[in-house]
């Protein structure tokens, strides 16, 4: 067994051994607890499985925007971009106590660069105007001069201004779980999948153990979708004896720091050569990041290489706060599961992919992809299950897990 995975919890599943629903879904990410909801809304019974917890993976280390892709404007992915911008606005309908919108201030070097970020800006607050739930006193478009030179990151660095553009930040995690408990789903957490019985028609049954006590459980589907993240090679591998690379795997880092006075905006810097640097205030500390490099699996170890990569960055973009004798409070690694393609991983697309299985009819794989279009993409996923389409998908508002109002602060 794979240590890399969180231990289970004491205690033990009170599910009988023998289940049965009509969609299995195995990983409980973003992705399948999207999914969870969409067919509950419709009102097809599924389970969702996890190795772990809800939300436990991946989908607890984003970089936790839901945005358009302000990186996709630089890169020309307008298309990328729209559809993340609309989504945006679905999020904040369905989920307002997870979300807080921010205006985000991008700094530029130059008269010329500032002229580019009010342009390119002014396209990506038009075509994201639908904000529901804005609130009043956040401005966007150029920050006046004062009001940039007020925040301590901007002395000494190498800024001359700042543009403000809007974007909802949120808890990844609480997000994925909220998703989950919006769902009837039948949540078989903390199980290992062992193996699969199969038939003419495709995948039939699953075999499972319980981590918490080693019991045992079949579940039964009549469809089957995995939606495993960057774990995806490595199951079909280790089930079905597949070696087919679907994806490739980026990994990048973020740090947390005690908040700094007067840092009051979040800032999105943009880098010659590298992902764009969010410095960004949240919840009385300060994060930042992120990376980027080609990673095998997604449980990584945080190199010494990632941090200098972004200390050296904090360090050239704002001098003026001592980044190395600061206290790092904590730190996390998300890998990106990208569809395979030749490049570097910096020039893959965030782009999903739904894959029928070639084998097993009744099996689909969900391929990349990212946070701010999950929901979309498993509407469209349930409405090709069922052939149902579910308009409440984009209003319907999500159930907290917890029952506790939004950690943001």
């Amino acid at each position: 067994m794979d240590m890399a995975w969180p231990a289970p919890p004491q205690g033990s599943c009170s599910l009988p051994a023998r289940l049965e629903a009509e969609v299995a879904i195995l990983g409980a990410g973003i992705h399948g607890a999207a999914l969870a909801r969409e067919l509950t809304l419709r009102g097809v019974s599924c389970a969702l499985v996890d190795r772990g917890e809800v939300g436990g993976g991946t989908s607890q280390w984003s970089s936790q925007l839901l945005h358009g892709g302000i990186r996709y404007m630089l890169t020309g992915d307008i298309r990328q971009m729209r559809e993340g911008l609309a989504e945006r606005a679905t999020w904040a309908r369905i989920a307002p106590r997870r979300c807080r919108w921010e205006a985000f201030w991008m700094p530029h070097r130059t008269r010329l660069e500032g002229l580019a970020h009010r342009v390119g800006i002014g396209l990506y607050d038009f075509w994201g105007s639908e904000r529901p739930g804005w609130p009043a006193d956040l401005r966007l478009g150029r920050v006046p001069r004062p009001d940039f030179l007020i925040d301590p990151r901007a002395t000494l660095g190498p800024f001359r201004g700042a543009t403000a553009y809007a974007d909802l930040m949120t808890w990844d995690r609480d997000l994925t779980k909220d998703l989950a408990a919006s769902s009837e789903a039948l949540t078989l957490d903390f199980h290992e999948a062992e193996r699969f019985e199969q038939d003419s028609d495709g995948l039939k049954q699953l075999h499972l153990v319980d981590r918490r006590d080693g019991s045992l459980r079949q579940l039964a589907a009549r469809r089957w979708v995995f939606a495993l993240g960057p774990w995806t090679d490595g199951a079909m591998a280790r089930w079905f004896g597949e070696t087919r690379k679907r994806l490739r795997l980026s990994a990048g880092i973020h740090l947390w720091f005690d908040a700094v006075p007067g840092c009051e905006r979040p800032w999105a810097i943009r880098r010659p050569k590298g992902r764009i640097l969010f410095v960004i205030p949240r919840d009385g500390m300060l994060q930042v990041g992120t990376t980027e490099r080609e990673v095998a699996d997604g449980w990584a170890p945080i190199l010494e290489a990632e941090r200098e990569e972004l200390f050296g960055a904090l360090e050239a973009n704002l001098p003026i706060l001592p980044w190395r004798e600061m206290t790092v409070r904590a730190e996390e690694l998300g890998v990106r599961p990208l569809v395979a393609a030749r490049g570097a991983t910096t020039h893959l697309s965030r782009e999903a992919v739904l894959e029928r299985h070639a084998q097993f009819r009744n099996l689909t794989l969900v391929l990349g992809g990212k946070l701010t279009t999950a929901r979309a993409l498993m509407d469209r996923l349930a409405t090709d299950l069922t052939d149902r389409p579910c308009d409440a998908s984009r209003t319907a508002p999500l159930r907290l897990w917890d029952g506790q109002p939004p950690q943001i602060r």
